[in-house]
This record gives structure tokens, sequence and C-alpha cells, in this order.
């Protein structure tokens, strides 16, 4: 949860530096815009959920997708530094985790039949769109370091990462929110348990 609530300011700092056209500690001004939309929306959507996901399901399950995240990131900051390679170990955690994320809520979405369809809805497509949009994330990963085809800088923006923002991040946090607002925030990952 904490990583959710430092994510927009690093987002910030690096929307201002990129506009004002510095490459803040050296990246480059394309990584500073991408770096924008990663925390502005996937990393504060996806550490979000993983958090309370985590909070669902206590215990190892839930515990390894929340460490995920923020492990993961910081491995794509050392990446940055030291080379593609590690940039692929960072595309794994993170994919790994937020699998398992998508895994526990698909499992729970429909836990009890307390959670209505809607709500239930909101889940299952937030989950099933992590699989893609992650399988998208591992090509562009694998990509830089086998030179490997892999999709243009264009169609990662035009489809991980709307397909992240509105299918993951949207859908996700919608159905967190009705849970909440239904006072059954536990039914989604219930049965993950």
């Amino acid at each position: 949860m904490l990583t959710a609530l430092v994510t927009p300011a690093v987002a910030a700092i690096a929307l201002v530096a990129e506009r004002a056209g510095h490459e803040l500690f050296g990246f480059e001004l394309t990584v500073l815009s991408l770096t924008v939309a990663h925390f502005h929306f996937a990393g504060f959507a996806a550490a979000l959920v993983a958090g309370l996901v985590a909070t669902a399901v206590p215990g190892p399950w839930g515990s390894a997708a929340a460490v995920s995240l923020p492990a993961g990131t910081v491995i794509v900051l050392v990446g940055f530094f030291l080379g593609d390679a590690i940039e692929l170990v960072s595309a794994v955690v993170l994919t790994l985790g937020m699998w398992l994320v998508a895994g526990l809520m698909w499992v729970g979405r429909r836990a009890d039949g307390r959670a209505d369809r809607t709500t239930a809805a909101l889940a299952g497509v937030a989950s099933a769109v992590l699989v893609v949009t992650m399988v998208l994330a591992l090509t562009w990963a694998v990509g830089h370091v086998a030179d490997t085809p892999h999709p243009s800088l264009g169609w990662m923006v035009a489809t991980h990462g709307v397909d992240n923002a509105v299918g993951f991040g949207l859908c996700g946090l919608l159905a967190w929110r009705r849970l909440v607002d239904s006072g059954t925030a536990h039914v989604l990952t219930t049965e993950a348990r």
C-alpha cells in the first residue's frame, strides 16, 4: 500500500523533468515519459490492488502478490543502470506478481455469492486483462535482451498501456470500490485462501 502512495510523487517528478526537457538522473526524455504513465496508472493501481488483495488474502500468496510490485519496480530501476538483462528479470518478477494478483482476484471474484454480478465482472475483466498485457511486457523485455521481434513503442502504448489503464486499473479499482461500498471487501478473494 505504501508503494501506491509513493508512485504518484515519482510520476509527478518525472513529468516535471520531462516537460522541462531535463534528463533527470540521466534518464532519456522518452523513459521519463514512460515513467509518468507507468507510475500514475500501472504503479499506482497495481500496487493498490495488490495491497488490497494481500489484505483480503493474508498469508504467503497475498504477501507474494503485494511484495512483487515494489521488488519488481526496484529491479527495473537497477536494470536501467546495469542493463537489459536485469530489466528482463524485473519484467519476470512483475509479470509473475501481477499474474498472482490476477489469479487471486479471478478465483475469488464470485466467492460465496455475495459479490454482485457487476463487481464480479469488473474483477474478472481486470484479472483477464493482466494475463494478456503482461505477456506483452515479457515480449517487450525479451526482445530487448535477445533481439527477437517485439512490439514497437507505439504498439505497446496502444495495447499494454491502454488495456492496463482501463481494463486492469479502472475495472480493478471499481471492483474494489464496489466491494468496500457494499461491506464485502473480503469476498473478492475469500476462495483463494
